[in-house]
């Protein structure tokens, strides 16, 4: 069964727009190593952190596409947290009217049948989605105008009970990144309050290595969840376009230690699901450059569609709970009691996460079930 992220890469690939083995969107994209300055405000929502990744790019999913005529670009900062890596992945445009999964696959269908019958109707369809149409002036207004990267970026979501979105200025000219907080409480607008200076980054002087297989919306600060419908999504379409993308080429050992970090974040979900699957999974992983993506991304595919049942995730329960068995205190070692009798999954995963969070169990706060408390 294809979830919405599926559906949507589809239809990116049937643009017939992106490179082959390259990334569907923001194919055009560099790496810089930065140095973290922050004050205390900044420390308080990333932590004690010296030292970040930084991409830098075009929307383009070509490198054929000029830079020069790419209006949408991405300022993305991986930080690297001594627990698991902080995300924000931001874009020089504030907002996205969408906060539902169903409205944004409307969108690009209907961007589909536009592209393969170039009519007016075709066209005004698009803005129909979700009411569109009611933000046109403003996506008219808020469209970057310039085509450098020298510019302000906004993340894609708000974060926390305190609905956070930051802001990251490029000074291209002091190889700066000056990052801000701001509350803003909408999903699908851009009405900010209350700005906050969280401190600066020094971005390296030249492109360097360092890919990630792709930063993630759920990688969220430490303590702030991602709030609304899209950045789980957003989640799943990153990881389906970068099996995608190893699906087109032959990989390398490289390759093959991406695809282990998406099986380190995985596993405890498969786990949850099928012991058979999961078992499967790891004799693949022993092929290495030899493995079958497509094949791993199948059983992928199996572990979601299946439901949780009772023996599973009693399985995924004990697994996870050796992390905390000799840490735990009274309370939570009775509440891992009651859990054990009364298997109801939200409450095991939230049960779970916030362990982890306590505790700070590095591996389980990398893992997709305590990033998305189990929103699967």
């Amino acid at each position: 069964m294809k979830t919405s992220g599926d559906i949507i890469i589809d239809l990116v690939e049937r643009f017939n727009v992106h490179d082959f083995g390259a990334k569907r969107a923001h194919a055009q994209g560099k790496y810089h190593k930065g140095e973290v300055i922050l004050n205390d405000a900044g420390m308080a929502i990333f932590g004690d952190v010296a030292h970040a990744l930084i991409r830098l790019s075009n929307a383009s999913s070509s490198s054929r596409m000029p830079a020069r005529l790419v209006n949408i670009k991405g300022c993305s900062i991986r930080f690297h947290h001594p627990l698991r890596p902080v995300d924000i992945i931001a874009v020089n445009f504030p907002y996205f009217p969408f906060d539902s999964p169903k409205e944004a696959v409307a969108l690009f269908y209907r961007i589909h049948f536009f592209l393969k019958h170039r009519t007016p109707r075709r066209f005004i369809d698009i803005f129909r989605t979700g009411e569109l149409y009611r933000h046109f002036g403003r996506i008219i207004r808020c469209m970057p105008k310039k085509t450098g990267m020298n510019q302000m970026y906004y993340s894609t979501h708000s974060y926390g009970k305190e609905y956070l979105k930051f802001r990251v200025r490029y000074e291209m000219d002091h190889g700066r990144l000056s990052l801000y907080a701001e509350k803003d409480m909408n999903h699908t607008d851009y009405k900010p309050q209350n700005k906050t200076y969280l401190g600066y980054i020094n971005v390296g002087p030249g492109p360097g290595s360092g890919e990630v297989k792709y930063l993630d919306p759920m990688n969220a600060p430490l303590g702030y969840q991602p709030n609304g419908n899209m950045p789980l999504l957003r989640h799943y379409m990153y990881m389906r376009s970068f099996l995608g993308r190893m699906m087109e080429v032959g990989l390398t050992k490289k390759d093959v230690s991406m695809i282990e970090q998406v099986w380190a974040e995985e596993k405890y979900f498969v786990l949850s699901k099928s012991r058979k699957i999961y078992d499967e999974i790891r004799e693949l992983l022993k092929e290495r450059e030899n493995m079958s993506v497509a094949r791993f991304r199948l059983l992928l595919d199996e572990a979601y569609e299946k439901k949780y049942d009772e023996k599973h995730m009693r399985n995924f329960l004990q697994h996870a709970w050796g992390h905390f068995k000799y840490k735990a205190d009274a309370s939570e070692k009775e509440s891992y009691r009651i859990l054990l009798e009364r298997l109801e999954p939200e409450s095991v995963h939230i049960f779970i996460a916030d362990l982890a969070l306590k505790y700070e169990e590095s591996y389980l706060l990398n893992s997709t079930m305590v990033k998305t408390r189990g929103k699967t």
